[in-house]
């Protein structure tokens, strides 16, 4: 099979944040989570230092407060239309990489609708003229380095712009971003991008070097996530690099069965990152034994053959998620059970027709779907 492997531009090191002054004679616009401003002490590392410094014409159009929605975003779109920049930056967790996007797409496109942008193909060429910058502060959704952007609609759920145009063009590394990320962020971050690394490098639609990447990644995050969630300064580096490595992988392939499972993380008020890195151990002992899993398994230490391996693997991560303090069933995250119960027919319903379950590597029956909701729930 003859694949591609395309990715984003990076610039990575402390003190990379300083690479936006290079945008001098362009205007700039700042897509900005509200909560980490100050923070990061932004207003002046960033607002003065660099880009003031520098002479950089820029506007702060959107400060995000939380995962973005299409009726949040409208206001933002008339002002950054209004502005009509040149950069468009995105600097924060997930929700202000896809509200970065999304206002890249209606600039790019003054006539698009939300319901076209999430269609299939919806989002047609850009001009060129326009430059997307991704600076992530935590390490674990991989949107600097994708096609995708996840929006909240009016009835709060997600739906997704995919479109290759709205990979950014340059992805900002700067490991002082990431020094003082709260415990939990550490936590579910980096169970999603262990999920991402796993997901990508076992799905249908992995090349070898999307299985290397993600094989390389899960390794490193193993290793890491305990001692980051710790503040060890070298690990969080480590992190933050291993997990736009995952974010690569799964643009140049698909998440898997955990994110294709994720749906009572959106009816219960559960973060993303909660909801995957909790599911995939369930899903890994579905669809394993795998050769990836064998690999990242015997790279940790681990020993035995293809079954062992796995699920020595699988026990590895939750004894993990134990010294983290992440939860490892949805009754330990606090989701109601009756209520939990009765939704598993919408959830299998919906799974069977997800492509992050049909690339993945054994097709699901229904049947076994619902067993698997049911684990989830209360453990194995």
């Amino acid at each position: 099979m003859i694949s591609t492997f395309s990715t984003t531009k990076y610039v990575v090191g402390s003190g990379a944040l300083k690479k936006l002054a290079d945008y001098k004679g362009r205007k700039m616009a700042l897509v900005v989570d509200a909560g980490i401003i100050g923070p990061l002490g932004l207003e002046q590392a960033l607002y003065r230092d660099i880009l003031e410094g520098a002479g950089v014409d820029y506007r702060v159009v959107c400060q995000v407060p939380s995962e973005p929605d299409m009726e949040l975003l409208e206001k933002p779109i008339r002002a950054v239309r209004d502005y009509d920049p040149d950069v468009v930056v995105g600097i924060g967790g997930g929700a202000s990489m896809d509200a970065a996007k999304a206002l890249l797409v209606f600039l790019e496109h003054p006539d698009m609708t939300w319901e076209r942008a999430v269609s299939q193909d919806g989002v047609g060429p850009f001009s060129g003229r326009r430059t997307l910058v991704a600076v992530p502060t935590t390490s674990g959704t991989g949107l600097e380095t994708t096609i995708c952007a996840v929006i909240k609609d009016a009835a709060d759920r997600k739906a997704m712009i995919l479109s290759p145009h709205i990979r950014p063009d340059l992805a900002i590394l700067d490991f002082d971003l990431v020094k003082s990320i709260p415990r939990k962020n550490v936590a579910y971050s980096g169970a999603d991008a262990l999920a991402h690394a796993l997901e990508a490098a076992v799905s249908a639609a992995a090349s070898p070097m999307v299985a290397a990447q993600g094989t390389a990644a899960a390794t490193v995050i193993l290793r890491s996530l305990k001692p980051s969630w710790d503040g060890d300064m070298e690990a969080r580096v480590d992190m933050h690099v291993a997990a736009t490595m995952a974010g690569s992988a799964i643009d140049n392939a698909i998440t898997g069965m955990a994110h294709g499972m994720d749906g009572a993380g959106g009816d219960f008020g559960k973060p993303h990152g909660l909801m995957t890195g909790l599911i995939l151990p369930y899903t890994m002992l579905y669809l394993g034994p795998r050769p990836v899993y064998s690999g990242v398994a015997r790279s940790i230490g681990l020993a035995g053959d293809g079954e062992a391996l796995c699920r020595g693997l699988v026990e590895y991560i939750w004894k993990l998620y134990d010294e983290i303090e992440m939860p490892k069933t949805l009754r330990e995250a606090g989701i109601p059970e009756q209520e939990y119960l009765a939704r598993i027919p919408a959830y299998v319903e919906r799974s069977m027709g997800d492509y992050n379950i049909i690339l993945a590597p054994k097709d699901p029956t229904r049947e076994e779907l619902e067993e698997l909701y049911r684990q989830i729930y209360y453990g194995i």
